[in-house]
């Protein structure tokens, strides 16, 4: 609770000399009520008899004024008892407010606000509910936030284990088809299918939470770029016309996460069997400009195909792993476009080291 709450709790006064000032209050005006009362009748009856004309003796005069007293002390007697039970019903209302709140936080029911009436123990106590209250749903905010994100990147995780899966189940086939293939060939698939082996590693175990993804160093940027490259175009060459351009990648060394590298090329190749157009070409750029790594992919995009079946669900979550990555890295992405093109431009940031 904050520094004003707590000097506030310092001033505050006991719950029973606030009830005692009630009770002081409903005497006050209980015994004016009587006066004023009293007095006022008394002088109505002396004017009403000298008017009249009504002789009375001493001992009926003193019993008229003992009748005076007795319906003036009733009335106040009467004002008393309301004006207590009123001032003492506010406190035990304000009592069922406190035993309600109580009750909702037992339920998890966090929705509620007490508002803070007077300065005693039963306004401390409000405060204290309330307090408990808002902290509960910023725990409860804050829990939600946690799950959705651990769903998020679960899901994203997910969709992007399945590009290298796919890549392993092609480079498979490939080999199984292919009778003649060559030793330096059949190399080439093998060497493939382990590296896309080794990622489906490193993303299980980010996963299962057995390890995060690190930047590592690199001594040749533009060498990691065309081994990622030539697997974007070994995974696509069958089914469209592919186009290379590193003309303008630098070759230094830098610090990547070359986890996340893998990931983009491997959403890029997925979100061109999805949606490219086979009959037209896809132009992949690679370039450096600074301390940013700029990757660019264009291609037209298919018309499409009136199915029963639905859109799957995870249609958009490629190009969303791909922003988040870019963006966790310092770096940005922008996609453009229309019905019939498709263009995403990707800066990664890169830490350039020293050649040792």
């Amino acid at each position: 609770m904050s520094t004003d709450t707590t000097q506030r709790s310092g001033n505050r006064r006991k719950l029973y000399f606030e009830i005692l000032k009630d009770l002081a209050a409903a005497l006050v005006v209980a015994a004016f009520t009587f006066f004023f009362l009293y007095y006022s009748s008394h002088s109505i009856v002396e004017n009403y008899i000298t008017h009249r004309g009504i002789p009375l003796t001493d001992v009926q005069m003193s019993l008229l004024d003992t009748w005076l007293k007795s319906l003036c002390i009733a009335a106040a007697s009467i004002i008393f008892i309301c004006m207590f039970l009123v001032l003492l019903g506010r406190r035990l209302e304000y009592i069922n407010q406190i035993t309600a709140g109580v009750e909702k936080l037992r339920e998890r029911q966090m929705n509620f606000y007490i508002e803070p009436e007077g300065n005693d123990e039963l306004t401390e106590l409000a405060e204290s509910i309330n307090f408990l209250s808002s902290s509960q749903r910023r725990l409860m905010r804050r829990e939600q936030e946690l799950k959705d994100e651990r769903e998020e990147f679960i899901r994203s995780l997910s969709h992007d284990i399945r590009t290298p899966l796919t890549s392993i189940l092609s480079y498979s086939e490939l080999l199984a088809e292919k009778e003649d293939l060559g030793k330096e060939e059949t190399q080439n698939y093998i060497a493939l299918v382990r590296s896309k082996s080794e990622q489906m590693k490193r993303l299980i175990s980010q996963l299962s939470g057995q390890s995060t993804a690190a930047v590592e160093k690199i001594d040749d940027i533009g060498l990691l770029m065309r081994q990622l490259t030539f697997e974007w175009e070994e995974l696509l060459d069958e089914n469209f016309d592919c186009h290379v351009d590193l003309s303008h990648c630098g070759n230094f060394p830098c610090a990547v996460d070359t986890s996340s590298l893998c990931r983009i090329i491997d959403n890029l190749a997925s979100n061109v069997q999805k949606y490219a157009d086979p009959s037209e070409a896809v132009q992949l750029t690679v370039s450096t400009k600074g301390h940013l790594l700029l990757i660019r992919q264009e291609n037209k995009v298919a018309k499409p195909v009136i199915s029963k079946n639905p859109a799957p669900e995870s249609s958009l979550i490629g190009l969303v792993n791909v922003k988040r990555i870019a963006e966790a890295s310092g770096g940005h992405v922008n996609v453009s476009g229309d019905d019939c093109s498709f263009l995403i431009d990707i800066a990664i940031a890169l830490t350039v080291t020293d050649m040792a």
